[in-house]
């Protein structure tokens, strides 16, 4: 392919030139520096290896900027093991003065009988005149109330609760004026901020953030307490971002709450008061370039064949020290 000539003057550009085979010689401590060196490399490969497969995740924090328009979608599902379903209403309240009884969203009510068994489901969203028969019926069973769905507020700080507000007439003709009878005790199955399907996605991808600390919480009225019982939570929510290696972008909120409960004047009701955090938090999954992995791999490589070799130079020499010194009779 190439003239003797052209050969010969490539040559010259050779910076990996070799020694004959006859000149070389191997040596027992060349050889256990060799292996020693050898996994120690394969060692530190593999240390390398796995950090350019790992995918990790950085975090930032920025001034949030409202995508314009946008509601915030809260998901709920609390159970009421002891208040019926044909007196439940579910209203929202803000600070621009917005007072909405049977908010914008999708939420059902399902009838559930005191061993916690589902009777019948229908949308509260859109629930018609209370039967005040029926709803005698259901305190007289004892039946319980299961609300699951989701509503759309504004986004701004505000308010939902869980009562019998839009019921007081009907309230008053079933069980008088001793409110105590009341029960508002629940179990938060599943409270969070966000689309439902953005969430499972977050939660089956990143392992960051606290999108729903509320779940399983459960406040049981006490059988000696006669007055009725209102509760309260206080929800810091944060607008957080996650994004992908495929650069999706999902828009939920993170939040964090305190609660309180207290005896009730008037009729009870289950609060959940939240306000927004100005600062928004962006998860990021990152993952390292391929080529910083062959940079790092070429480091490990160049690296401990380095400093092997002149740990084997250092070795044989002193080997060879050591034997001329036995066959001159030195060592005593």
């Amino acid at each position: 392919m190439f003239s003797d000539t052209v050969k010969n003057k490539l040559k010259k550009f050779d910076v990996y030139r070799k020694l004959p085979q006859d000149l070389t010689e191997p040596t027992v401590s060349g050889a256990f520096v060799s292996v020693v060196a050898c996994s120690f490399m394969f060692l530190l490969f593999l240390s390398e290896l796995n950090t350019y497969l790992t995918i990790s995740t950085s975090t930032e924090m920025f001034v949030d900027i409202n995508r314009g328009g946008e509601k915030l979608v809260i998901n709920i599902d609390v159970i009421f093991p002891s208040y019926p379903c044909s007196v439940v209403s579910l209203d929202a309240q803000d600070i621009m003065g917005s007072h909405v009884m049977n908010v914008e969203g999708s939420m059902k009510k399902i009838r559930t009988d005191r061993s916690g068994v589902s009777l019948s489901e229908e949308d509260l969203l859109k629930s018609g005149q209370v039967d005040t028969q029926a709803a005698r019926l259901q305190f007289e069973n004892k039946e319980g109330c299961r609300l699951k769905g989701n509503i759309k507020v504004n986004k701004v700080p505000g308010n939902f609760h869980i009562s019998s507000h839009a019921y007081h007439d009907k309230i008053y003709s079933i069980i008088g004026h001793d409110i105590g009878k009341l029960d508002f005790s629940h179990e938060i199955v599943h409270l969070s901020f966000g689309e439902n399907q953005d969430l499972q996605v977050i939660q089956s991808t990143f392992h960051e953030g606290v999108l729903s600390p509320l779940d399983t919480v459960k406040k049981i009225k006490s059988e000696n307490v006669k007055e009725a019982v209102s509760y309260e939570y206080y929800i810091k929510v944060v607008p957080t971002t996650y994004k992908t290696l495929k650069s999706e972008e999902f828009y939920v909120h993170q939040f964090t709450a305190n609660s309180n409960e207290y005896r009730s004047e008037g009729a009870p009701a289950v609060y959940f008061r939240y306000d927004l955090s100005p600062v928004t938090v962006k998860f990021s999954q990152v993952q390292e370039s391929f080529f910083h992995f062959i940079v790092q791999v070429c480091a490990i490589v160049g690296g401990v064949f380095t400093v092997a070799g002149l740990i084997e130079n250092l070795l044989h020499s002193s080997i060879a020290t050591v034997l001329k010194k036995r066959d001159e009779g030195k060592l005593g």
